[in-house]
């Protein structure tokens, strides 16, 4: 068998012989072909590295965190302090209340979020009343000047003297104790969830020598230091306020407790006393024998009226003290005062017998003073040990939703 075998040119490069009809090698074009290829793979990579930089930034660009503007910043540190005060177990604010007819009062009351209030109301030099608020009940006390200041007549302050009163919870028209609850005060800072209000960034305050920004909603101004409000300020308040711990509050309310106790003793401005001394009841017949009708009618601090009808008033408990005068001297009768349970729109009648010697004359002076009494007292004690019991709770258990909806966490 014959085999045509390639002859070598001159170049080296193999060839058949053309007159056998056989094409020439193309191993020159191959090599070409590859090179070319080869010098186009760098710029392919490029491309691809370029592309995919391309596509990471603008992911990068899409899903970074947006840097926030200045009202969502301040929106999101006033909710925080909005929180805080929330969840605190209570508050001492210090500062100014400012009433419509332009009197002022400085407060310093300690505050808690079971809703109890102590603390003073200060009406100028030597003008301090004592302001306790709990169970719903509000009751001060001071001297005569400063129940002047807080609205007494000064023929009602003289004969008020340093009595504690059960008293409307308002000061210069202002429900502070409502106000200042906590968590009533926190809602009150910002807009509520879901509500699309305003926060405007107002003017800057001194602080502890720092410059703090204000942030308004509504009428509410807050000055904010790592979202804890520092100083809040309204038409009528100028505060700053204090976090209590969970250990001061339960002091709180271990210090209040024998004083709330006491309000048995104290006066209930609620109700209205007369008396009525029986036609010639100071005539004696083996003895002297003194009889007193007592009439009671209710004065609430708020009244619901309905045409027509006359609601009763519940039992009230007035303290008596008849004191007998026996020719020019006060005799010691003490079965002749006490304290008297009677309707609180209705009459009752005091008694009193005493002893009168031949050619002696007897004066009676009677005091009539409603007061709180031991029932309602010991209901206020029982009021204050569930508050103390709220307090706890949540000191345990925070709120981090602003929605009234929302449940603590434990």
């Amino acid at each position: 068998m014959t085999t045509d075998r390639p002859v070598a040119d001159q170049s080296g490069n193999a060839s058949t012989d053309p007159a056998r009809g056989t094409a020439t090698d193309s191993a020159p074009e191959t090599v070409a072909m590859v090179t070319d290829r080869g010098r186009r793979w760098p710029w392919i990579t490029l491309l691809v590295v370029v592309a995919l930089v391309v596509a990471a930034v603008t992911a990068w660009l899409v899903t970074r965190p947006q840097a926030k503007s200045p009202e969502a910043a301040a929106r999101d540190d006033l909710k925080s302090a909005q929180l805080a005060l929330i969840n605190a177990p209570g508050m001492h604010y210090t500062g100014q209340l400012s009433g419509k007819d332009g009197k002022s009062a400085g407060l310093d009351l300690r505050v808690t979020n079971g809703g109890v209030t102590s603390g003073t109301i200060d009406y100028g030099s030597g003008k301090t009343l004592t302001y306790l608020s709990v169970g719903g009940k509000t009751f001060t006390r001071g001297g005569k000047d400063a129940w002047i200041a807080h609205g007494l007549t000064a023929e009602a302050a003289e004969q008020v003297g340093n009595e504690v009163l059960l008293r409307p919870a308002t000061v210069l028209d202002v429900d502070v104790a409502a106000k200042l609850k906590p968590e009533s005060l926190g809602r009150r800072l910002g807009p509520g969830p879901g509500q699309s209000d305003p926060v405007i960034l107002g003017a800057a305050a001194l602080i502890d020598g720092h410059s703090v920004d204000g942030v308004t909603s509504g009428s509410v101004t807050t000055y904010l230091v790592s979202g804890r409000a520092r100083r809040i300020t309204d038409p009528n308040l100028d505060l700053t306020p204090t976090p209590m711990t969970a250990d001061e509050v339960a002091q709180f309310y271990r210090e209040l407790r024998p004083e709330v106790t006491a309000l048995d003793n104290a006066g209930d401005t609620e109700a209205s006393v007369t008396a009525e001394f029986a036609p010639g009841s100071d005539r004696c017949v083996l003895f002297c024998f003194e009889s007193i009708t007592v009439t009671s009618t209710p004065t609430p601090f708020a009244t619901v009226n309905i045409p027509g009808v006359t609601p009763p008033g519940d039992d009230i408990v007035v303290a008596y003290d008849m004191a007998i005068t026996i020719n020019g001297v006060v005799a010691p009768h003490p079965e002749c005062g006490g304290v008297l349970q009677m309707p609180g729109r209705g009459t009752a009648t005091l008694q009193c017998r005493f002893d009168l010697g031949p050619g002696q004359h007897a004066h009676t002076d009677l005091t009539l003073r409603p007061v709180l009494g031991r029932t309602r007292a010991d209901a206020l004690v029982a009021a204050l040990d569930t508050a103390a019991k709220q307090s706890g709770d949540r000191a345990k258990c925070t709120f981090t939703s602003l929605s009234e909806a929302a449940t603590p966490r434990c």
